[in-house]
């Protein structure tokens, strides 16, 4: 009998997209240090814990396209840079093995 949550065999989206959210983590570090802010600090300005935003820039926890923007609010940086540049560093970042 088939399990209710997809089976043995199910893949969670966040282990297929393991390798985009890494990538994604690399790219607000590299615009946060580039607006000179620590992780903190830009938690501080969300209002939310520093391990939050540790989770997304570890690549361990997703984020919606709101969460982006508020991010990239907190860091005084554009998210459309920010989503640009995601864009780049995925084109140039290796597929990761089938699962």
């Amino acid at each position: 009998m088939p399990s209710r949550h997809g089976g043995a065999d199910r893949v969670s989206t966040k282990a297929k997209l393991s390798n985009e959210l890494l990538v994604l983590g690399r790219v607000l570090v590299a615009a946060r240090e580039r607006a000179g802010l620590k992780q903190s600090e830009v938690a501080a300005r969300l209002g939310l814990p520093a391990s939050y935003l540790s989770k997304i820039e570890n690549g361990t926890r997703r984020l919606d396209v709101i969460e982006l923007i508020r991010i990239a609010e907190a860091m005084d940086a554009d998210p459309a840079k920010i989503v640009r540049e995601l864009e780049e560093a995925l084109k140039t970042t290796p597929p990761p093995p089938s699962l």
